[in-house]
């Protein structure tokens, strides 16, 4: 019997089912994506950051502190592409100088191992250097120093060492000190580029790279100075700490004296030594000094970049939080908002970055004073001038204080102005107080090409300095009548700062570059010394023994940086352009590599701004 089922009800035709809504199944889909994707992004970014995880640094017992001169000692490694290029760590002039002063006091660093080949610091920074080791063997602790191969700036660090070894197969160019320059004339003059150079005043001398084929008289003056006091250093130097007379250092570097058997036979070094030779040297030293100790250990040599990450670093650093100085780095060419150059191997000062980093320093409650240090051969007037206009500012709440490094000229001097006190070391490169306006003309390039250029106008001025037309006499005085005034504002600038006639300060601008030394004497300068000499005085002025040093902006390492540029288009791009040029330059000498980036740099920054403030020339000194 087939099974019945009772009847589906039947629904009225005016009912209808309410349809569920389901707006979260999407919502919830893309989340659980979201979701993914990021727990994936942080666990990628998690191992990128174990990759570059670093193990707690711990010295050991014995151990020598190893300092290698030959990668970059900057004032700030923040942006500088330039090391990570070149696969070289790089390391701070202040952390350099307070390792130094740490080890010193640090009872398991016996000494320090120096490697002063290929050195990279300019002179200031080598005696300043220097004297921070003189204070370090005051602690009773040895000092040995390696040299493969160098010339006297190289050897010049090695002095305060209590014995100085050279490579058997290595070389020193003991010859004496010279100044080069390369001078472009000749090629632009070959190819038809004409450069009309504007220079306020003859001591000026930047554009005679590009309009002159050798030194001016000018020129030859001021660059005679500065290598007579690098010489007379140096000689002071070798009689101080190798006891070799003056005359017959002299005598022997007029000779020029190169080989390792000839450096060894006349005192310049102690031993023809390798560097595992020269550490097995150490070894020995130290060996003998424990000999009876059953606690001896084992001999370690630690490199400065970890010793600055230990904590026996650290431990060095009990200041008074509530007191800080401030130093904001001044370091590289001083250039407009969107000027940065891809043709730059160095850091560069933007007005936007430094104010930035100057109002936070200004804007700090625990910070009592600031200090600029300067490392700049000048560049963009426009931005010198904004710079000053801000620290101008600053110093009516804070007292400010330039520090000048290597180089402070300029518009590197023209920063420092506007401080409470100027800083110099006595070999600073520094003043060079005045402008120069450079703009090429290609009318006779392009007569060589057989182009025709033809115009149309609305007033006779027009084309006045029209790059493709030859310039007339009315066009050139109409570029003076441009310029002038922004030297004369310079130096009334300088000085009212100065508390000088505008006569007095002219007399010592024109344009010439001085040393700390003479810019004292000349009264352009308050006192010479080195950052920490800064830091002392600053200290005096606010009543604080041993303040906090905070620094702007915070020195970043390499992978910091690499990140930045990452999230910086325009930088990246940079960098890239950058590496195509150094790969391309790799095979010339550096003096040549250095020359056509400042050219191309200057190229670069006079797109946009005619009259700079810069140092003459990039100096060499050899």
């Amino acid at each position: 019997m087939e099974e019945q089922f009772p009847a589906k009800p039947q629904i009225p035709s005016y009912y209808s089912p309410k349809k569920r809504s389901r707006w979260w199944v999407p919502v919830v889909v893309i989340g659980v994506v979201f979701l993914f994707i990021f727990i994936v992004f942080i666990s990628i970014l998690t191992s990128i950051g174990s990759l570059f995880e670093k193990e707690p640094v711990v010295i050991k017992t014995n151990s020598i502190l190893v300092i290698n001169l030959n990668t970059p000692i900057l004032e700030y490694t923040g942006e500088s592409v330039g090391s990570i290029l070149s696969g070289e760590s790089s390391i701070t002039f202040y952390d350099l100088l307070q390792a130094i002063k740490a080890a010193s006091e640090d009872k398991k660093i016996k000494g320090i191992y120096m490697r002063c080949s290929y050195s990279m610091m300019g002179w200031a920074k080598r005696i300043e250097f220097v004297e921070a080791l003189k204070k370090f063997k005051e602690s009773g602790k040895f000092i040995y120093a390696f040299i493969e191969m160098g010339n006297e700036s190289d050897y010049y660090l090695a002095l305060p060492a209590d014995k100085i070894f050279l490579a058997r197969e290595g070389a020193i160019e003991m010859n004496g000190f010279a100044v080069s320059a390369m001078f472009l004339k000749g090629l632009f003059d070959k190819i038809g580029i004409e450069y009309y150079v504007e220079q306020y005043e003859d001591f000026k001398s930047a554009g005679e790279t590009y309009c002159r084929t050798k030194f001016s008289d000018s020129a030859r003056l001021a660059y005679k100075e500065l290598i007579n006091q690098r010489y007379k250093l140096f000689l002071d130097g070798l009689e101080k700490y190798r006891k070799i007379e003056k005359n017959r250092a002299i005598e022997l570097m007029n000779r020029g004296i190169y080989s390792p058997d000839s450096l060894l036979a006349y005192g310049f070094v102690d031993s023809l030594l390798n560097d595992n030779q020269a550490k097995d040297f150490i070894k020995n030293i130290l060996e003998e000094k424990q000999k009876g100790d059953t606690s001896k250990k084992k001999v370690n040599f630690v490199s400065i970049f970890d010793y600055i990450q230990s904590e026996e670093f650290s431990a060095n650093k009990n200041t008074d939080k509530e007191n800080a100085i401030a130093i904001v780095y001044a370091s590289g060419p001083i250039v407009q908002r969107a000027q940065k150059s891809p043709f730059s191997l160095d850091l560069e000062i933007d007005p936007d970055n430094f104010i930035k980093n100057l109002k936070k320093a200004r804007e700090d409650k625990r910070v009592k004073a600031i200090i600029i240090r300067i490392d700049s051969p000048g560049g963009s007037v426009i931005a010198s001038d904004e710079i000053w206009n801000e620290i101008i500012k600053t110093k009516k709440e804070k007292p400010v204080y330039a520090s000048m490094s290597d180089v402070a000229a300029s518009g590197g001097y023209y920063i420092a102005m506007a401080c409470d006190t100027i800083i110099a070391h006595p070999a600073t490169i520094t003043g060079s107080i005045g402008v120069i306006t450079m703009i090429p003309n290609f009318s006779r390039l392009l007569d060589k090409l057989e182009i025709t250029v033809d115009t149309l106008s609305t007033n006779p001025s027009s084309q006045d300095l029209n790059l493709l037309l030859p310039f007339t006499k009315r066009q050139k005085e109409k570029l003076s009548e441009i310029t002038k005034p922004i030297y004369f504002r310079f130096v009334a600038k300088v000085a009212q700062s100065r508390k000088k006639t505008f006569e007095e300060i002219r007399s010592v601008a024109k344009g010439r570059v001085w040393t700390g030394e003479m810019a004292l004497e000349k009264g352009l300068v308050d006192v010479l010394g080195g950052l920490n000499e800064a830091i002392t005085i600053a200290s005096k002025r606010i009543g604080v023994v041993n303040p906090t040093i905070k620094r702007f902006p915070k020195p970043l390492d390499n992978i910091e940086i690499i990140l930045k540029l990452l999230r910086d288009k325009k930088d990246e791009a940079s960098s890239f352009y950058l590496n195509i040029v150094n790969n391309a330059l790799a095979f010339f000498p550096s003096e040549i590599k250095y020359q056509v980036m400042q050219y191309l740099r200057l190229q670069f920054i006079s797109q946009k701004e005619h009259t700079l403030a810069i140092l003459p020339y990039l100096i060499w000194i050899n």
